[in-house]
């Protein structure tokens, strides 16, 4: 569905500039097109968005969302509630599959036997190694 919203006003977008050369300063739409892909490209294109951003960073389950982390600028890590870091992930040379996306993401990991053996395990990540935070 979002991917339907991206093609749509790029299509749109595109007729306009074709039928009457015209570019917009800015594009005013709801949250449902606040989303990474689409904000992206209308910056790519000079376009100022003034959009809600959609924010799904909240979990239905229970567990500890990204706003129970606290970002640390200073180190570049999330600290978890229990006070451990979660480091920027890194690369693994042998494996191009993983490392930092190129879509500006960033993953940022907890050790795995710091995550086995905390307490509050189960309200973190309980069906995971070690917990993960993308930025």
């Amino acid at each position: 569905m979002r991917q339907a919203k991206v093609g749509s006003v790029r299509m749109m977008l595109d007729r306009v500039k074709g039928q009457f050369d015209l570019d917009p300063e800015r594009l005013i739409a709801d949250a449902a097109y606040g989303f990474g892909p689409m904000l992206d490209w209308l910056v790519k294109r000079d376009i100022k968005p003034h959009i809600p951003v959609l924010d799904q960073s909240g979990r239905r389950d229970g567990t500890w969302s990204r706003a129970d982390f606290a970002w640390d600028p200073e180190h570049n890590q999330y600290v978890c509630p229990e006070g451990e870091p979660l480091k920027q992930f890194r690369r693994n040379r042998s494996d191009p599959n993983r490392g930092p996306t190129g879509k500006g993401v960033v993953k940022y990991q907890a050790l795995k036997h710091t995550c086995q053996a905390c307490p509050s395990k189960m309200k973190c990540c309980p069906n995971a190694d070690a917990r993960k935070i993308t930025r």
